[in-house]
């Protein structure tokens, strides 16, 4: 079955800026059904792209929208995520983690350090990657970027790591395509930023004291598309670097083994 990942971020701005990192997944199947409904959608609210800093701010498309019809739509593309896709996955790195547990010394010889924004990437494929292959079927993971952010170039270098890594420990090649765009020309990318928006808002519900939305998340139902709100624990980032090392080794010791037994062959 073939799979895309829709990436987007949001709260990157300023000297010392968090990321947070949405995606959403989906089959070819999932994704034609929810481009006709998000359609349906756009022509009955006229807007062409979901924005969130315009939707938030009443500006752009958005400008003069009601509080009411901001909610109707909120209300709808949460519906329409949850009745045609797969999953949603979500990340927050804070900067000061970033700085202080991942570039702080020692840094395993080779390794190219991921940026911010390139280690939530790495966070989320890991958890799509775990979906996808959860069936022990021989699926195909393509991903889409959303274009604009200084790092994104990165993710391209983290995909083809992940596409080696996957290959040499499961023997399948699951991952497909990688490719950075526009929402003009990708319109599945509205509804990534429209989950990183809700991340960031839930997220400064919950600093202000006003819930907890890991307690007030339903479990889905059969058939409906999940979500899952990514925690890095207080080692994480350093056993980036320690995986490094272990990868290192096993490609050499793999290396190795080629070459002694073609020194072997008669």
């Amino acid at each position: 079955m073939l799979y895309t990942a829709y990436f987007d971020e949001s709260d990157t701005h300023g000297l010392s800026p968090n990321v947070i990192m949405a995606c959403f997944l989906g089959n070819l199947r999932q994704w034609e059904l929810f481009g006709r409904r998000l359609r349906n959608l756009q022509r009955r609210d006229g807007f062409r792209i979901f924005h969130a800093t315009e939707f938030r701010n009443k500006s752009g498309e958005f400008a003069g929208w009601s509080d009411k019809k901001c909610s109707n739509l909120v209300h709808d593309l949460t519906v329409l995520v949850r009745d045609t896709l797969t999953e949603g996955v979500t990340v927050c790195l804070e900067r000061d983690r970033y700085i202080d547990e991942y570039r702080k010394p020692p840094v395993p010889r080779k390794m190219t350090l991921d940026s911010q924004y390139g280690v939530c990437f790495r966070a989320c494929m890991a958890q799509l990657i775990a979906i996808v292959m959860a069936d022990g079927n021989r699926h195909k993971l393509n991903v889409v970027i959303e274009d604009g952010h200084t790092n994104v170039g990165d993710t391209e270098r983290i995909f083809n790591d992940l596409r080696v890594q996957v290959r040499r420990r499961f023997g399948v090649d699951l991952l497909g395509t990688h490719r950075v765009a526009k929402k003009e020309g990708a319109a599945a990318l509205m509804v990534s930023d429209f989950l990183a928006y809700s991340y960031l808002l839930m997220r400064s519900s919950k600093e202000s004291g006003s819930g907890d939305y890991a307690e007030i998340a339903p479990i889905p139902r059969k058939r409906e598309a999940g979500l899952t709100f990514l925690d890095l624990l207080p080692d994480a980032l350093m056993r980036l670097k320690e995986k490094f090392e272990q990868d290192r080794r096993e490609a050499a010791d793999a290396w190795r083994a080629r070459r002694e037994a073609v020194k072997t062959r008669p």
